[in-house]
């Protein structure tokens, strides 16, 4: 199906108008979606950089503690001569320390192959087995960051505990060897309600403290801890905060799709209501097109009878835009049609009428052949060659000019034409001029239009040289220049005054045989070549007439043919 201007206008303002509305939409949810991801993400920032510091407190608590227990002269005497009489007065010693965040406080003796704990529910001495040697030679090693705690599992009790531990060593005197190490303890389970759960509603997101190696130290999945912490996987929102004392990391991962859902709904919410919109829209669109396609219609109507030959009509100019320009200007441009359709008919009546023209100047009626034949014949019979050549020359000039009507024909044939009608003339005035042709070869099949070089030859003949004297010359070129054919007839005869010229050129002065006569020519040449056809007169008195034709150089009779 086709779709008019008017259609495709209205199709074209609702489809821009949907693209916007959507383009507009989409650019306004995605910044929406940025702008609550990033408060979603500073918001839980903020909580974790909170929960960080609870957990740095938490764990400079627990650093001090073993900094302290490890440097009290008592204790550390206590350990160095540990014995069953100075047990409970060690373990005494040792939960003295133990407060606040502080879930135990141990006391591992190497030497003794015996560790002292002092925890919330008993303060006991316990041997050690290989196993427990070897797990608590590990955890005494410390980390490389000493502010940072060791995380482990608690192999010496029967219940696997968690727990953050700081370790420091008891020297003897000498401070040479190690005697003992105090460890102190933070349970795992109670950084957890104390900082995840406590500070931690990061907007039902997943949320984990890792050690700096990466692993899961304390989450609400019990069977992750210890373990490596997973990749991000899905479309989540990753929120971490590293603990600056610590260097633990606190982690949060959430659902994008749990925080920006409301947002989806509200872009489709949005979509819908642009549709509505749109549709809406439709009514007063098509109102405000079909107005300003009414110029348009009307221009479209006036080309209709325009195409169907009625120049008459024309566009109503409704305003001063761009339509209203196009109209006067198709208005105008029927007007010129109308204008050169009127010249085109006037040139082809001016055509005609020169041929008609050409018709009469050369006097061509056919019965004549017969009659001037008869004559010739007759003069043939007296003995009168000269007439009889005359008359052969007339004839022939005759049968030329009837045969070609005024149409084009080569410029052999036309100075054939003057080559007989100049030796009429000159029998007739006894010879008293001399005529001479300067005609290239490659020009004779130039084509030109019929009866032109003749009058101007005639013209110099009767009003250039004059007769009374023998010394009268006329001369005769045909030049080419370029792709301009120029042709001269000069004479050597008295000349013109500027005024004999002007009547000249204007058709005034004419022979008494003369009906077409120079005018004839020169509109001729208009009629056929416009202005690249001339005929100019150059001439000073008692110093000869040079008349010039100018044309362009034709091989083709049809080029210029009207």
């Amino acid at each position: 199906m086709k779709l008019g201007l008017q259609e495709k206008i209205i199709g074209s303002i609702l489809l821009v108008s949907m693209v916007v509305s959507i383009v507009l939409s989409i650019v306004f949810y995605n910044n929406s979606v940025e702008v609550i991801e990033n408060n979603y993400v500073s918001s839980v920032t903020d909580n974790l950089t909170v929960c960080a510091g609870i957990f740095d407190d938490v764990m400079k608590e627990t650093y001090y503690t073993a900094v302290n227990a490890a440097s009290n002269a008592d204790l550390q005497q206590m350990v160095r001569e540990y014995d069953s009489r100075t047990q409970t007065t060690l373990l005494e010693r040792m939960n003295s320390y133990r407060s606040g965040n502080i879930e135990s406080v141990y006391c591992y003796l190497p030497g003794q192959k015996v560790i002292l704990k002092a925890t919330p529910s008993e303060m006991v001495e316990q041997e050690c087995s290989e196993t427990d040697m070897q797990w608590l030679s590990d955890v005494a090693r410390g980390q490389e960051n000493p502010l940072s705690p060791k995380y482990h599992t608690d192999q010496t009790e029967l219940v696997k505990k968690r727990s953050f531990t700081y370790t420091k060593p008891i020297y003897d005197e000498a401070g040479e060897s190690v005697v003992g190490y105090i460890m102190a303890n933070a349970d795992e389970r109670d950084i957890f309600f104390g900082c995840l759960q406590g500070y931690g509603n990061f907007s039902d997101g997943r949320s984990y403290i890792a050690t700096p190696d990466g692993r899961i130290a304390s989450s609400t999945n019990l069977k992750s801890l210890g373990q490596q912490a997973p990749a991000a996987e899905g479309d989540v929102i990753v929120t971490k905060v590293t603990a600056p004392l610590s260097r633990y990391t606190l982690v949060t991962v959430s659902d994008r799709s749990v925080i920006t859902g409301h947002i989806v709904e509200t872009r489709n919410r949005i979509f819908a209501l642009a549709l509505l919109f749109n549709l809406m829209a439709c009514i007063p669109i098509l109102i405000l097109v079909r107005r300003m396609m009414r110029p348009v219609k009307n221009l479209e109507e006036v080309m209709v009878q325009v195409g169907q030959g009625d120049l008459t009509v024309r566009a109503q100019n409704y305003s001063e835009d761009e339509i209203g320009r196009l109209s006067q200007g198709f208005n105008n441009m029927i007007q010129q049609v109308e204008d050169l359709i009127d010249a085109l008919v006037t040139e082809k009546l001016l055509k005609k009428e020169a041929e008609i023209e050409a018709l009469k100047y050369q006097i061509t009626p056919h019965f004549m052949y017969n009659t001037l034949n008869s004559i010739k014949y007759a003069a043939v019979l007296q003995n009168a060659d000269e007439i009889a050549e005359q008359l052969e020359a007339f004839i022939e000039l005759l049968q030329l000019s009837a045969s070609d009507r005024g149409s084009f024909i080569t410029v052999r044939q036309e100075i054939h034409m003057v080559h007989n009608y100049v030796k009429l003339q000159m029998f007739r005035y006894a010879n008293s001029f001399d005529v001479q042709f300067d005609v290239s070869p490659e020009i004779e099949d130039c084509y030109i239009p019929g009866l032109l070089i003749q009058p101007l030859v005639e013209n110099a003949i009767l009003h250039g040289i004059d007769l009374k004297r023998s010394d009268g010359v006329i001369t005769v070129r045909v030049l080419r220049d370029n792709k301009e054919l120029a042709i001269k007839v000069e004479d050597n005869g008295r000349g013109m005054t500027a005024e004999d010229l002007t009547r000249l050129m204007n058709g005034e002065r004419k022979s008494k045989f003369s009906g077409i006569g120079v005018r004839n020519v020169r509109e001729r040449l208009q009629l056929y070549y416009g202005k690249q056809g001339n005929l100019a007169f150059y001439s000073r008195e008692n110093h000869g007439t040079s008349a010039v034709i100018t044309m362009p150089v034709s091989y083709d009779a049809e080029e210029y043919t009207i």
